[in-house]
């Protein structure tokens, strides 16, 4: 990302806090000049952005707004080839950024489920109520950080990331709040949930999407419909997720001798291709994930039903 300065911000009390975290960073920003950032290719993290003073507005390609974001509100962004952000001068901002597939591992591990929509929060304020509980908590960690020696740091910066992931979850208004808090899906239409049933159950076995929609009861084309406008993507993106989240979970048990046997008994058919996707996923390789199980001696412990290879896969039916 590259950012550029307008007008004469010499004479602007600007002040810029930073500290790393296992997998992001907490960011602090105070009466900046006017700003400008492009975003040349996509990043893997999701940030969330507290505006405390001006104004910051997102837009994408050929200078077409998608965001907003005014003084006392908070909302998610995510990096993109050709996103721009522009600040107004004066502006005061804290962003939280972590990356994506530490998200998914929080969200999997709290709920048991796979992370089949992407975590977007719209502007919403947070002067009072539980946004504010979270901003302060971001501020205490940067204060407790900045204090810190060096060899507190690395556990505090760990706890922190923790402590604002379950946070985030749980005391905003996101499109993911009613899963993870309740243990039960958004609502959504019976044939979406008919047709993410059969996916369940069918995790090992070839499945198309004529397949999805005979099980839903509607056509392919409502059933896509369906997807974009419930889940973000379409019923075969939430059909690999179902099956990522099923390879991890069996990688985690310790339960898998060939990382390509793997990938065949839940269809992928091509292995280099399953690693790169678990990778974008969960942040690593296939096989780091077994040698990490296997060195840990982790299993997972959620509520579950057995998935078609003997690995435990959570349910909500």
């Amino acid at each position: 990302m590259r950012w550029k300065v307008f007008g004469d911000a010499g004479n602007s009390p600007f002040t810029f806090k930073r500290h790393n975290l296992p997998s992001g960073s907490i960011t602090a920003v105070d009466q900046s000049g006017a700003l400008e950032a492009h975003s040349r290719r996509g990043g893997a993290e999701i940030g969330l952005l507290f505006v405390l003073a001006g104004e910051i507005e997102v837009a994408v390609r050929r200078g077409r707004k998608a965001l907003c974001i005014s003084a006392g509100q908070v909302a998610s962004l995510r990096d993109f080839a050709g996103r721009r952000l522009s600040v107004q001068a004066g502006s005061s901002w804290l962003a939280f950024s972590v990356s994506e597939a530490t998200l998914r591992q929080h969200f999997e591990s709290a709920t048991g489920r796979p992370y089949v929509q992407e975590f977007v929060l719209t502007p919403t304020g947070f002067d009072e109520g539980d946004g504010s509980g979270l901003y302060q908590t971001l501020r205490g960690a940067l204060d407790d950080l900045s204090s810190a020696s060096l060899g507190e740091k690395p556990n505090l910066a760990k706890a922190y990331e923790q402590l604002a992931l379950v946070k985030l979850f749980t005391k905003l208004p996101h499109n993911l709040a009613d899963a993870f808090g309740c243990g039960s899906r958004p609502y959504a239409p019976r044939p979406l949930l008919q047709a993410e049933v059969f996916m369940r159950r069918n995790l090992a076995e070839p499945v198309t999407i004529e397949d999805l929609a005979e099980a839903a009861g509607c056509s392919s084309r409502t059933l896509q419909r369906l997807f974009r406008s419930y889940r973000g993507t379409s019923p075969m993106g939430v059909l690999c997720n179902y099956r990522l989240a099923c390879a991890h979970s069996t990688l985690q048990a310790g339960q898998v001798t060939s990382i390509a046997e793997l990938a065949a008994r839940l269809q992928f058919s091509n292995p280099g291709r399953f690693s790169v996707l678990y990778k974008n996923a969960y942040g690593f390789k296939p096989s780091s994930s077994r040698r990490l199980a296997r060195d840990d001696g982790r299993a997972p412990t959620s509520e579950t039903e057995k998935a078609p290879n003997g690995t435990r896969l959570a349910t909500d039916e």
